[in-house]
């Protein structure tokens, strides 16, 4: 191995850290602006609940899930503020894109590609979190990253309801007037070029933990042949972290569509308060998690994994909200999972980085995302649509097809964390996953 290199001083990190806040907040408004918005979506372009769940769950999952591997590669062998800088130009066009779209066929496919753009970001972000700051920090530092997401989640709430609230319609030259909910997409895709240029400002910092005599990291078979070998704990892991976004990509996919059904809400009746409760919710999430990480409990052996199997319990009340007395309520309930996830995230991020060595760490996240988030990002939109249109049979049961879906979800995503920590506890120190965990704490 190389000796290890300094990381790089806090005043050179800070204006990579400003711009990947801005990428992890850019992307939750883009990915979740079309679940806010799905009601009038639906309506436009005269669609069924199950052709809402595709492009809430399949479109977005589909490009990203075929190339998942590929992009991981990409963030392990080249540039990583290049990938950052083209990926948020992808999508951000791709989402303005998606706000002209005629039909289901053409804004399925705006949707896949804005899916394509933004797969590469959790893999390039969090390899560059890896090497700019020590393990003592990592855990903060990537909660600063992710407090990113939750803003945008927030955003994404408040933003349409103004603007659907506003009745604001854009003038497009050579298109016309767009609806609001158009005029939605195009103001929130419109500010990615700029940010996606300024990544090619940021300096690359030194990549850690890879061989003085190595010619080439190692192949996408190699990685595939690592992880299988871990497979006691990369298993129940990789399966815990999918049947939690099972339950939480279902849930925030369609909170929009479960107020207005649930409580006969229009959107700008609620936007504000559901973005103001979920940016409290998951910012304190981030913070929590960040601090979690970086304990005494969570530094230690397994900790972050004890951490993980207690989380998707805190997350059950969301799957009771549509049975609430109040739109207050049922928001502070939906609340419970967006408290949770940003916490699941910084602990299973940071698993990741310590079980993985550094020149598969964009693979492995890419991985993650092919086998947990894809299925749970396609299964999670869909089966909560299909469970309400062709089970129940009828759209204001909603709060119903929560309760069905969410429930198994959470518990077993408990249940696998639980196991993957009992592997984990099993791993011998002078083992080669020993090794690896040895060396990502120095």
């Amino acid at each position: 191995m190389t000796e290890p290199s300094p990381y790089p001083p806090l005043s050179r990190s800070w204006w990579p850290m400003l711009l990947l806040f801005l990428a992890a907040n850019l992307y939750s408004i883009d990915k979740a602006i079309v679940g806010v918005l799905a009601e009038p979506i639906k309506a436009d372009l005269g669609i069924t609940d199950i052709q809402m769940g595709l492009l809430l769950g399949l479109a977005y999952s589909l490009l990203s899930g075929v190339c998942g591997l590929w992009l991981g590669t990409l963030v392990d062998r080249h540039i990583r503020r290049t990938v950052l800088g083209c990926a948020i130009i992808i999508w951000s066009l791709s989402t303005v894109a998606g706000g002209l779209a005629p039909n289901f066929e053409s804004f399925f496919i705006f949707r896949a590609l804005v899916g394509l753009g933004e797969a590469a970001v959790a893999p390039a972000a969090l390899s560059l979190i890896a090497d700019m700051f020590p393990p003592e920090r990592r855990g903060r530092a990537l909660s600063t990253y992710l407090i990113g997401a939750s803003m945008g989640t927030a955003l994404s709430s408040i933003i349409p309801g103004w603007i659907v609230g506003a009745n604001l319609h854009l003038s497009i030259p050579g298109y016309g007037l767009v609806i609001p909910w158009r005029s939605a997409f195009i103001l929130c895709g419109a500010i990615g070029p700029i940010v996606g240029l300024l990544f090619f400002s940021v300096k690359e910092p030194a990549r850690r933990g890879i061989r003085a005599d190595a010619m080439r990291g190692p192949t996408a078979v190699d990685k595939l042949a690592y992880l299988w070998r871990q497979r006691a704990v990369v298993v129940p892991l990789f399966l815990g972290f999918c049947l939690y976004y099972v339950a939480f990509v279902g849930v925030a996919a369609w909170t929009a569509p479960l107020l207005m059904r649930s409580f006969d809400a229009q959107l700008p009746d609620f936007a504000n308060m559901l973005g103001v409760i979920l940016l409290i919710a998951g910012v304190s999430g981030y913070m929590l998690g960040g601090l979690s990480a970086d304990s005494a409990i969570g530094s230690r052996r397994g900790g972050r994994l004890i951490i993980m199997t207690i989380l998707p319990v805190i997350a059950l009340p969301c799957a009771f909200s549509g049975f609430a007395p109040s739109l207050l309520l049922a928001i502070l309930l939906l609340a419970s999972i967006s408290l949770a996830t940003p916490m699941l995230n910084v602990a299973m991020n940071a698993t990741v980085q310590e079980i993985v060595p550094n020149d598969m760490r964009g693979f492995s996240y890419a991985f993650l995302s092919v086998v947990s988030a894809l299925p749970a990002g396609t299964g999670g939109p869909l089966l909560l649509a299909w469970v309400t249109q062709s089970v129940l049979g009828d759209p204001a049961r909603i709060a119903t097809s929560f309760v069905i879906v969410v429930i198994p979800s959470l518990l077993g995503s408990a249940i696998a964390f639980l196991l993957a920590r009992r592997a984990y506890l099993r791993v011998g120190s002078d083992g080669e996953l020993g090794n690896v965990i040895a060396a990502s704490r120095n």
